[in-house]
């Protein structure tokens, strides 16, 4: 039952979230615009913080590793990925016409499609940490 809980919750964030695009879609006010962007910036650094790399830091506190070392350089580590990620992906971002990454002759669809994978990769691989450091 914990599995179904742990794929259901992010699921029905991610399904309600992309349901706003279709339902405010050019009627948004730039204001309410700007005021979920910085919700959902803040779920985003809470959910980093307490349950990345508080967990993080308290797993090396009990092996007897300097406690901030494993949470910093899992931290850069994933910057860097990310920035990696960045410059090779070809991706387009929404209101833009000038590609990103790599250069390659995809459609401008696909690209948006890249784009979207790109922003995800580190919201499912900390659901991933998070639902695998719950099971053990």
């Amino acid at each position: 039952m914990e599995l179904v809980y742990g794929l259901a919750i992010p699921f029905l964030g991610t399904a309600l979230g992309s349901a706003m695009v279709f339902f405010m879609k050019n009627k948004i006010n730039k204001k309410v615009e700007k005021l979920l962007l910085g919700f959902a910036s803040g779920v985003m650094i809470a959910a980093s913080v307490w349950s990345l790399l508080i967990p993080s830091m308290d797993m090396a506190k009990e092996q007897s590793v300097i406690e901030w070392l494993p949470a910093t350089v899992g931290f850069l580590l994933g910057i860097l990925f990310l920035l990696l990620l960045d410059s090779l992906i070809p991706h387009l971002h929404l209101n833009s016409d000038k590609p990103e990454g790599l250069k390659a002759k995809l459609e401008k669809t696909t690209m948006m499609v890249l784009a979207v994978t790109l922003h995800n990769i580190p919201e499912g691989m900390a659901v991933g940490v998070v639902f695998a450091g719950a099971m053990f």
